[in-house]
């Protein structure tokens, strides 16, 4: 877990496991106009790397972690700020940890692959409505690849799309829920084996329901209950062990972070992982190492909680400051489709 000092850009990580917190160290101190993106394997090696963007400029940094340190650092390059990142995935069917942008103004989307700290292709995929909100990403049609569901923010409906090859190569209905309620992050909470499940909340009622899903259709539900609405969701990582997914909230009030370990659609366990102080922001959770793995690529993007949240104090000075250094490669073409 990432968290950044919001009036100093300073980092930490917080080394999880087994429900608790089992280290923090410090991973350096960037400037406030950079902004968290996520935490994924973007390197090629088996390891967690950080991408922040620049909220002034457009630019992406990706920063290798290794052993709790800033190991390298590599500029992706510049994107007008009217795309925005949705998430990121195998969408090139390479096993690799991709990025999609969508335009704010036009609901085009586009690709990125990224191997190696670098881009390495592009592809635009087509625009749809920006009345259809993205959702989350995941393997929704139970073959091992990278889908896309989006929401309807007027009639609830749900629409998966399927992506190999940088393409949308399918597209289902999955019906439609009630706006009251809200998708929170993806996992797999049925425990089969290659499934992404869908998490909702009410926002009156604080209600949590899990939907399962194969071959882009919605095939259960269960009702989790209902937690206080001063607990805010923060993200979907293994923090129990590897391969689980379970559910971290946040208090708002306190800065208390809460873990759900989810299993056969039920909460199995519950633990505190402590209480860190508001002024600290949660970027993010790491998921699954091995971008050969198809849950590490749909886990990631539920790691992708954005700076908002909040969060704390670690001990440790084990790295030295980030240097962002944006000329190191050659900028990004920003894509062609308006």
């Amino acid at each position: 877990m990432v968290l950044r000092e919001a009036g100093n850009g300073q980092y930490e990580i917080y080394n999880l496991g087994n429900n608790s917190i089992l280290a923090a160290y410090w991973l350096g101190q960037v400037g406030t106009d950079w902004a968290f993106v996520t935490l994924g394997g973007f390197s090629g090696s088996d390891t967690s790397d950080m991408m922040l963007r620049n909220s002034t400029t457009g630019v992406f940094q990706v920063y290798d972690i290794s052993n709790n340190n800033i190991t390298s650092s590599a500029a992706l390059g510049t994107v007008g700020l009217n795309w925005q990142v949705s998430g990121f995935g195998n969408f090139s069917s390479l096993g690799e940890t991709d990025m999609i942008l969508r335009n704010s103004a036009s609901g085009g989307f586009q690709v990125y692959d990224i191997k190696n700290n670098q881009i390495t292709a592009s592809a635009f995929m087509g625009a749809v409505g920006l009345n259809w909100q993205v959702g989350g990403f995941g393997n929704f049609n139970s073959a091992d690849s990278s889908g896309m569901i989006l929401r309807d923010a007027n009639t609830g409906g749900l629409q998966v799309y399927d992506i190999s090859n940088n393409q949308f190569i399918n597209s289902a209905s999955m019906g439609a829920v009630g706006l009251d309620w809200r998708i929170e992050g993806f996992g797999d909470f049925s425990s089969r084996p290659g499934e992404t499940d869908m998490l909702m909340r009410n926002v009156n009622s604080g209600e949590l329901l899990l939907y399962d899903i194969a071959n882009n259709q919605i095939t259960g539900a269960n009702f989790l209950g209902p937690v206080g609405l001063d607990w805010q969701f923060a993200g979907v990582a293994p923090i129990q062990a590897p391969g689980t997914s379970d559910l971290v909230l946040r208090n708002v009030s306190t800065g208390q972070f809460q873990v759900y370990n989810i299993a056969d659609n039920q909460i199995t366990g519950s633990a505190s992982l402590g209480q860190v102080g508001l002024d600290w922001q949660l970027g993010g959770f790491a998921p699954a190492t091995s971008t050969d793995n198809p849950a590490a690529v749909s886990q990631l993007v539920q790691a992708m909680a954005g700076f908002g949240g909040n969060s704390g104090a670690a001990d440790g000075l084990n790295s030295t400051p980030l240097a962002v250094e944006t000329s190191q490669q050659t900028l990004l073409t920003t894509p062609q489709h308006a």
